[in-house]
């Protein structure tokens, strides 16, 4: 696959579930799906759910997993195992700020250093020989266009195939809006595929970034747990502009199948443990289709059971 002018379902942890990907799939797809994030060290002792965070439905050519971890051989062993089985590529996650992946070494802290950041995809490029290596970050710990830049021209100098930017720093949290800029900047400067997450949640956002910023690709996340069909419609729209003119038959969704659809598929990729947590999370942004949703999902968050 040429990463060029694709669509990616990002990363989320207790929300890229096989059963998420596969709803996306059926609504449409898209051109990548991002997996849960894999913590390193448990894949490798054997952790009693691993076997779920490595399913690879439902397309498995077009599946990135995602590992995130703050031991460099670690990672590096669980990368030759992942390269091993069914999957388009492997993502090294040097962007999560949730204190706890930090304080274990993980997500944004391997930006703090460049020598340790090449180290690790150094390793990690020797042992990913099937399959494309990427790394998703974001600006750092704060907006430093030079320090950002250098740092990614170190990855692409120790062999990943693209990158995805989340453009905000670690403190941000979602509280600013993503920098698209420092994705152009990227463009014009690194000779790999830069694809732009964050802030997208419409067609019109996607229109917008395409045309000001120019990314290689263009991530959805939160907006394709609330708007699964998100991806179907987007190429919808933009095979309705280049026929110039509005289709005879409109785009429609249904929302109780779609909803339903989705704890259809649940149990059918996760286990019994998970099932509660990963319905709410789903419908905690789902649930903002209704007029009524906070009261959908006050009810939903405060059930038990399955």
């Amino acid at each position: 696959m040429c990463i060029k002018d694709v669509l990616v379902a990002a990363p989320m942890a207790t929300i890229s579930t096989p059963a998420f990907r596969t709803l996306l799939e059926e609504l449409g797809g898209c051109d990548l799906y991002g997996s849960e994030m894999i913590n390193a060290a448990s894949l490798l002792t054997g952790g009693p759910f691993e076997s779920y965070y490595l399913m690879t439905d439902p397309v498995p050519e077009k599946l990135v997993h995602q590992l995130v971890g703050g031991d460099a051989e670690t990672l590096w062993k669980a990368a030759e195992y992942l390269d091993r089985i069914p999957g388009f590529g492997i993502d090294v996650n040097m962007g999560c700020s949730a204190p706890e992946i930090i304080r274990a070494g993980g997500g944004i802290r391997w930006m703090r250093s460049i020598p340790d950041a090449r180290r690790l995809l150094e390793g990690t490029r020797a042992r990913v020989k099937n399959k494309r290596l990427s790394v998703k970050l974001r600006l750092g710990e704060r907006e430093d266009p030079e320090f950002l830049l250098s740092f990614c021209q170190a990855l692409v100098e120790e062999g990943i195939d693209f990158l995805t930017l989340h453009p905000r720093t670690r403190k941000d949290k979602f509280g600013r809006f993503a920098r698209w800029e420092y994705i152009e900047l990227l463009k014009k400067h690194l000779p790999i595929p830069v694809i732009g997450n964050g802030d997208v949640r419409t067609y019109e956002d996607y229109c917008r970034v395409r045309e000001r910023y120019h990314p290689d690709g263009v991530m959805i996340g939160r907006a394709a747990v609330r708007s699964p069909w998100i991806f179907a419609y987007i190429r919808y729209k933009e095979e309705e502009h280049e026929q110039k003119e509005a289709f005879c038959c409109p785009f429609t969704v249904n929302l109780p199948e779609i909803a339903l659809r989705f704890l259809d598929l649940l149990p059918c990729y996760q286990p019994k443990e998970f099932l509660e947590s990963r319905a709410k999370r789903f419908f905690k942004y789902f649930s903002e289709n209704l007029l009524f949703g906070h009261q959908f999902f006050t009810q939903v968050w405060n059930a038990s059971g399955w």
